[in-house]
């Protein structure tokens, strides 16, 4: 779309000054006396061709007037010009500004759709969307082949078991909805990079400077500021949907995160 757009504008743009230089290298035409004075006072080849054409004559009469005795005759009145039709319309300047706004706001058409294009949310089927990620049964057995996680890249959501009874002060209702599930964001909340699962301890290791979360998350290692943060998961009709539009804060380091997971096995980042 904001391509689209962007091509639009170029296009309104170069229309614009190629009629303006069509405008502008047409020779005006203007009724006798009418001319601006800047024209007034330029000779161009056509008004001394025909100067010169007059004097010529006027010798040419004055010395055959000479030969028949000196009889003084008029000259004959030269002919009126034809009158040209006057133009009607806007001027050069009139015309170049209006070309000149209708470009610039082409332009910025263009700039706010593609920044609209970019910032606002994608409706269907993307991040920042409600996704359907399957139904309830396939979300529980992608669980399970997953060794405690299921993917879902298309919403940059990992989905992990939830249960109720691990979490008794109902620290995540809001987001779970009563689901078997919770909804979990793949970025590191340390500096952005993407967090992979660790089929050894079953925490979350980021490899880039060492965070780790437990399987809800929670912060239990590293530079990161908190847990990771997570997505609202509903279940609708026996479909898992996860809202992606909006990104839920994930719990700070010492709000006495419920899940208690050791790690199961090594780290995979080594520390």
């Amino acid at each position: 779309m904001s391509l689209t757009l962007t091509l639009l504008a170029t296009t309104a743009g170069l229309l614009v000054v190629f009629f303006w230089w069509v405008r502008r290298n047409n020779v005006a035409v203007y009724p006798a006396g009418r001319a601006p004075a800047q024209l007034r006072s330029l000779s161009t080849g056509c008004e001394l061709g025909t100067a010169l054409l007059a004097a010529s004559t006027d010798t040419a009469t004055s010395g055959t007037t000479g030969r028949q005795g000196g009889t003084a005759t008029s000259p004959a009145p030269a002919k009126a010009p034809k009158r040209q039709k006057r133009h009607e319309g806007p001027s050069r300047r009139d015309f170049l500004r209006f070309g000149l706004l209708a470009s610039m706001g082409g332009t910025l058409t263009a700039f706010a759709g593609a920044s609209l294009g970019f910032l606002w949310p994608t409706l269907k089927g993307g991040f920042g969307a409600r996704l359907d990620i399957g139904s309830e049964a396939d979300i529980a057995a992608g669980i399970d082949e997953g060794g405690g996680h299921f993917e879902y890249p298309a919403g940059r959501s990992y989905i992990v078991a939830y249960d109720p009874a691990q979490d008794p002060n109902g620290v995540y209702a809001e987001i779970t909805n009563g689901a078997p599930f919770m909804a979990l964001y793949q970025k590191c909340v340390h500096l952005g990079c993407r967090v992979p699962w660790c089929a050894q301890s079953k925490w979350w290791e980021c490899p880039c400077h060492g965070s780790q979360y437990n399987r809800w998350g929670e912060y239990q290692f590293g530079p990161a500021p908190r847990g990771l943060d997570r997505f609202a998961l509903t279940i609708e009709e026996g479909r898992v949907i996860v809202d992606t539009s909006t990104v839920v804060t994930g719990p700070s380091r010492g709000s006495g995160a419920p899940l208690d997971q050791p790690p199961e096995g090594p780290h995979c980042t080594g520390a």
